[in-house]
């Protein structure tokens, strides 16, 4: 018996395939969510992906774009464990990000990743910019993009960073994992800052713990870069989180009357209300309205 839903899947993405790819002036881009950290360990993935659920129970198209360098681990929380095309078949031009995504949970659309130990020397600015490009296209059937891209400091991680609409920075309250936060931020924002930078503290202890983290690091960035970084909220400590894990499940699912998975959902309904990137067009349009205006003042 087919599944129905599987079905759908393949005829969204033969139907795309055939009527090629959607033109910017046909639908709006969809947003483009980094999830990102300065050091391992601190809960990226897990982030990301309970975010894009989250964001899909809101009644939001979205894709969950596995971009971590240091392990691919995103596809087997969502039980895309085998997936027959993965995210470096995109950067390498093998195939089209319509033909690699894989449903997941909630209706979500997943790309796996597939990361080894000459990622970085394989994936090339061009490679990179060919999958920021397709994502991109991808309005008339997403309205947001979540790209896990794990954690560091590398040029890989940067030009994502770059690229999106906005960036949640993920920290824990441990001293060594803030420092790497900034660290991340004053590498990955040299020259060109992302247009939203928001900080969300995870495995939080409490409310004060975690402001005390947000106003530490706006502070550094604010003193030293001159860059706006705000708080994005906090993760609390769930054990429910790490019992969610343990049977390889989304807490979203499993537990989502949780503190964690209403802290997750306040991120959604931030982001659902949240403006993004102008376009390249529109600054145009708006330079060019701003010199009519002051021409005719």
């Amino acid at each position: 018996m087919i599944d129905p839903m599987t079905d759908q899947a393949n005829d969204l993405r033969n139907l795309v395939l055939r009527a090629g790819r959607p033109s910017p002036a046909a639908s709006t881009p969809p947003k483009l969510v980094v999830v990102a950290g300065g050091k391992g360990g601190v809960g990226t993935t897990t982030i990301a992906v309970n975010l894009a659920i989250a964001l899909a129970h809101d009644g939001r198209r979205v894709v969950l774009v596995d971009a971590d360098l240091d392990g691919a681990d995103a596809g087997t929380l969502c039980h895309v464990d085998e997936p027959a095309s993965t995210v470096a078949d995109i950067l390498s031009g093998r195939l089209s990000v319509h033909e690699a995504l894989e449903r997941g949970p909630s209706g979500i659309q997943v790309l796996p990743g597939a990361w080894g130990g000459n990622a970085l020397v394989d994936c090339s600015p061009s490679a990179q910019q060919r999958l920021v490009t397709q994502l991109k296209c991808l309005g008339a059937h997403a309205d947001f993009v979540i790209l896990d891209v794990g954690s560091g400091a590398n040029r890989v991680i940067g030009h994502f960073w770059q690229s999106a609409d906005h960036v949640f920075l993920v920290t824990t309250p441990d001293v060594v994992s803030v420092m790497d936060a900034y660290a991340a931020v004053k590498v990955l924002c040299a020259g060109v800052a992302p247009p939203s930078l928001k900080s969300v503290v995870n495995f939080a202890p409490h409310a004060a713990a975690a402001a005390d983290v947000h106003q530490r690091l706006s502070r550094a960035c604010r003193r030293f870069l001159g860059l706006k970084l705000t708080a994005g909220g906090h993760i609390p400590c769930d054990p429910r989180v790490s019992e969610a894990a343990a049977e390889r499940q989304p807490f979203m699912l499993e537990h989502p009357a949780c503190e964690a998975a209403q802290a997750v959902e306040q991120l959604a309904q931030w982001l659902c209300q949240a403006p993004a990137k102008p376009s390249a067009a529109s600054k145009t349009l708006n330079r060019a309205a701003n010199t009519t205006r002051r021409a005719s003042a």
